[in-house]
């Protein structure tokens, strides 16, 4: 049996987790440092680890996959760190590497298109730390000649997260930026595609998890309200706007990614191609 340890299950890591599960063919185990999450992921057959402090060192002998989706803190990876200190006979098994990055280390476009072969060139602090941990797994999977994905994610929505699930809840706030543009990623797509990546025996490098639409995101709000029914929220200049500090590098970015290799190199469909499908399916569901 497969054993795959992800590093940091959350929202995207714990949906990949779940349609491995499906197969019968996966161990699962997950760190978090959330005893309410470390519970759930119990529930729905994920082994879960209070980390970092509980030892990892049986479970690293054990896996045949790791996913690593924790975000680096202050320029320092915490996994990477605590690879490092570990022997390399410890992942004796390992036969695969994926790690979830972010389209923000290609920087700013000024909306223009961007693939796998553009050169990173992050303009935010969040940028700069993922291209820092970006080169560190790639080292890290060199000396220990194991294939290595590494996913850019574009903005990720889905059940309980996004523009539809934001409205619902009251959030109302609706940022103009007309020169903004940014691509989407469903969540289902994220775990079909590491899941293709997995069984693709070719596959490693650099691909961008990212939708066919790249739009601005007062656009994508106002279709969800039309799809809810409800007014369209009233926009806020985001000269005027007052936005956190990651909001705020958020917004100082525009670009327009391509995925083409998700579709040459995995020949994977994405099953919610633009951000107008997967909007509508979520409130569909939302009313059977």
């Amino acid at each position: 049996m497969k054993h795959m340890l992800c590093f940091g299950c959350g929202y995207s890591s714990t949906q990949t987790a779940k349609e491995l599960l499906k197969s019968g063919k996966w161990r699962i185990t997950g760190t978090t440092r959330s005893l309410d999450t470390s519970n759930s992921l119990e529930k729905i057959g994920i082994g879960a680890k209070l980390w970092p402090g509980t030892p990892l060192e049986d479970v690293l002998r054990l896996a045949t996959h790791w996913l690593i989706s924790i975000p680096p803190k202050q320029g320092k990876d915490i996994v990477i760190e605590y690879l490092n200190q570990q022997p390399d006979d410890q992942f004796v098994n390992l036969q695969w590497i994926g790690y979830f990055s972010t389209t923000a280390v290609y920087g700013d476009h000024d909306g223009n298109w961007v693939d796998e072969s553009t050169p990173v060139n992050p303009t935010t602090q969040r940028g700069k730390f993922r291209v820092m941990a970006e080169d560190a797994w790639e080292k890290l999977a060199g000396r220990l000649g194991i294939p290595l994905c590494i996913f850019r994610l574009a903005g990720i929505y889905g059940p309980d997260r996004g523009p539809m699930e934001q409205l619902r809840k009251g959030n109302r706030r609706k940022i103009l930026k007309p020169d903004q543009y940014f691509n989407r990623i469903h969540v289902e797509d994220i775990a079909g595609i590491v899941n293709k990546a997995i069984s693709t025996p070719a596959a490693s490098g650099i691909f961008n998890l990212c939708d066919n639409l790249p739009e601005r995101s007062d656009k994508v709000i106002d279709y969800a309200a039309d799809l809810l029914e409800i007014p369209k929220p009233a926009g806020t200049n985001f000269e005027d706007a007052e936005l956190s500090e990651m909001a705020r590098s958020f917004y100082s970015e525009s670009k327009r990614v391509r995925n083409q290799r998700i579709k040459t190199v995995l020949g994977y469909e994405l099953a919610y191609p633009d951000y107008k499908t997967g909007l509508r399916i979520q409130v569909q569901s939302l009313n059977c």
